[in-house]
């Protein structure tokens, strides 16, 4: 079954994650969007959200795992977009 989920994991584990998510149907190019606390880079954590399968979401116990919007739970962590114009 498919839920909806934004995923964050940190710059150490998305390797890792990556991996893991090309493992299921649709997961290949997952965490790409990189996000620090200043929101300039470098990247200290990396987002994915939308319909994912239950069981991937099991699978990333590496990651933080919510059922809030992008902006949310970016938010609730103290994370923004790395963007190179961000101030």
């Amino acid at each position: 079954m498919d839920i909806f989920a934004t995923i964050i994991v940190t710059a150490a584990n998305v390797a890792q994650a990556r991996t893991i998510a090309a493992e299921i149907p649709s997961g290949e190019g997952m965490f790409t969007a990189g996000l620090s606390a200043t929101g300039n880079a470098p990247a200290t954590h990396y987002i994915a959200s939308g319909w994912v399968p239950e069981e991937l979401v099991q699978t990333l116990t590496m990651c933080i795992v919510s059922d809030l919007s992008p902006d949310e739970a970016m938010t609730d962590k103290g994370l923004k977009p790395c963007v190179p114009s961000a101030t």
